[in-house]
């Protein structure tokens, strides 16, 4: 189990020289960016208490990390590049956006309006702000080292060895003979029924 304000508290560090610099009040929020049957796009969820502020709000959209049983566990940034978006103000959220109830993981009601992330823009990247859909379209894929030139695996150099290793192991032999002692006792008990 985490604690979320605490996390947030983490979040908005990583932000806090960009959002030092700005002469504005703002709220700074950490939310995740979801798809949403029958919608176009990822959409994020504001409460009404964050939108009636009067003032823009900053976000980092993260993901929910979970359990087995389902319980979250952790909050870890959605993009490797760590973005800072924006939602401008909107006095008339109310007559715009969708508003959604539902029921919490502690059984509580809740109501938040729906915010499709199209509405964003990305703000960190120097005085700039870039639409949410065209920092998506444009955005770089988290850096990975290619060892090789073909995609394709080489079977002989990654998967034989891992057999070998199996094969010169003791364990393997006592297990098989295991199994042997163990059909043998099976078929015994068959033929003397």
């Amino acid at each position: 189990m985490y604690n979320r304000k605490e996390k947030e508290k983490e979040l908005m560090e990583h932000h806090s020289g960009y959002l030092d610099r700005l002469s504005s009040s703002y709220q700074f929020t950490a939310k995740t960016a979801f798809y949403s049957k029958g919608k176009f796009g990822r959409q994020i969820q504001l409460f009404e208490n964050e939108l009636n502020k009067g003032s823009d709000i900053y976000l980092e959209l993260v993901d929910i990390v979970r359990d087995g049983r389902g319980v979250e566990t952790d909050m870890v940034p959605m993009f490797w590049e760590r973005p800072l978006f924006k939602c401008r103000y909107n006095p008339y959220f109310k007559e715009e956006y969708e508003v959604k109830v539902s029921i919490n993981s502690r059984g509580e009601e809740y109501s938040a309006y729906i915010i499709p992330a199209s509405e964003l823009v990305c703000v960190n990247k120097g005085s700039e702000e870039i639409p949410y859909n065209e920092y998506e379209k444009n955005r770089t894929t988290e850096p990975v080292e290619q060892k090789k030139l073909s995609v394709f695996p080489d079977f002989e150099e990654e998967f034989i060895p891992k057999l070998k290793d199996v094969e010169s192991s003791d364990d393997v032999s006592a297990i098989l003979l295991e199994i042997a002692t163990g059909f043998q006792k099976l078929a015994v008990a068959f033929k003397n029924k």
